[in-house]
C-alpha cells in the first residue's frame, strides 16, 4: 500500500487589493531608495544671488550669468517668437518680476542641476526664507509640476498652497474656458 502523500494546501492567486498594496509599497520603496529628488543641498548651503530679469513666469536670469527654471511650478508660457501667449503667462509674469527682479534671492539647488535647456534647476527663496515657488502657486500664477519628484519637506506645502488657490479661483484658476478661448 502506497504512502499518503502529504497534503498541501491549495494555491491561492493574489486578490487584486493585495496586487495593488504589493505595487505600492514597490514604488514607495523605489521613491525613497532610488529617485531622491529631496537629496539637496542643505539649506545652510544656499547661495544668494541677485535677480537680474524675469523671463517669463518659472524662469529668471541672474547677474552672474546663470539663466533658473523654477521647480515644482509650471506658469504659462510668455509666446516667445512664433508662439502664442498662453492665457495668465503676462499676468504670472509680472508678478514675479515684481517679486524678484533686482532683488537678492537665496537658491536651493537640486542634485539634477540643470534642465534639457541649460537651465539651473532651483527652489527659490526671499524674504527670510519665503518659498516663491510656493507663493507662485498660492497667488494662482503656476500649477504643481510633480513630475520630477517634490522634496518631502516641500511637497506638503505646495500641493496645500495649489489646492487653496483652485479653491479660491486665484489667478489661472479663475479664468473661465470660455474667457481662455477668446483671449
Amino acid at each position: 500500500m502506497p504512502s499518503p502523500s502529504p497534503l498541501r494546501p491549495p494555491r491561492r492567486s493574489l486578490t487584486p487589493a493585495t496586487f495593488a498594496v504589493i505595487v505600492f509599497i514597490v514604488l514607495a520603496m523605489l521613491r525613497l531608495l532610488v529617485f531622491r529628488p529631496e537629496t539637496f543641498t542643505s539649506p545652510s548651503s544656499q547661495k544668494v544671488v541677485t535677480v537680474r530679469n524675469v523671463i517669463d513666469g518659472d524662469t529668471l536670469d541672474l547677474t552672474d550669468g546663470r539663466r533658473i527654471r523654477l521647480l515644482g511650478i509650471d506658469a504659462p508660457e510668455a509666446g516667445f517668437g512664433d508662439k502664442v501667449a498662453e492665457p495668465w503667462a503676462e499676468e504670472s509674469t509680472q508678478w514675479l518680476r515684481d517679486r524678484v527682479e533686482g532683488h537678492r534671492v537665496a537658491l536651493r539647488i537640486g542634485d539634477d542641476e540643470k534642465d534639457r535647456y541649460g537651465r539651473t534647476l532651483a527652489w527659490i527663496y526671499i524674504d527670510e526664507g519665503v518659498l516663491i515657488n510656493e507663493e507662485m502657486l498660492a497667488a494662482g500664477h503656476a500649477k504643481l509640476l510633480p513630475d520630477f519628484g517634490l522634496p518631502l519637506d516641500l511637497e506638503p506645502v505646495l500641493r496645500a498652497a495649489e489646492s487653496e488657490a483652485r479653491l479660491q479661483k486665484k489667478g489661472l484658476w479663475g479664468i473661465s474656458r470660455r474667457s481662455k478661448a477668446a483671449r
